[in-house]
């Protein structure tokens, strides 16, 4: 018998995280990555320019992540085992720059599960999509997620 996914869980949100960024933390980031741009590394350089600090690099979001959730929550509320499940995707969309000492919350909801078969069988999509928002209320990124889970 293949393995059912929880089609219950689209549209379910989960708690929303704050996130405070740390210069030491983009700048390690930065470095991990290899991208060296003096943006994300140089104080002065960051000072001068029209963000007024260092920047984050376009994927720094992805390391955003709820220390008080257990990261299996999506996956108990799915009904599925780690064994089954890949990365597939992940995109960022960046509104405004994320910058160090801001604090973000982040908001996650599922917003869609699709089947495809591949090669190796048949296998189940969760799209989430996770909106990063300052201390207004303003949207800042919005990041989408694409689990795969081999069913």
């Amino acid at each position: 018998m293949p393995i059912q996914v929880n089609r219950g869980v689209v549209g379910r949100e989960y708690p929303p995280f704050s996130v405070t960024l740390e210069r030491g933390k983009i700048k390690e980031f930065a470095r991990a990555i290899g991208d060296l741009n003096p943006f994300y590394l140089d104080d002065e350089v960051g000072a001068a320019s029209e963000w007024g600090d260092i920047i984050a690099p376009p994927t720094f979001a992805v390391t955003f992540h709820d220390e008080r959730a257990g990261a299996g929550a999506l996956l108990r509320d799915l009904g599925v085992d780690i064994a089954r499940v890949l990365h597939g995707e992940q995109e960022v969309e960046i509104v405004r720059q994320l910058t160090p000492g801001e604090t973000y919350l982040c908001r996650t909801k599922v917003v869609d599960i699709y089947e495809k078969t591949g090669k190796s069988g048949p296998m189940a999509f969760v799209v989430r999509e996770t909106a990063i928002t300052d201390r207004t209320n303003e949207i800042v990124a919005t990041m989408r997620h694409i689990t795969v889970v081999r069913l």
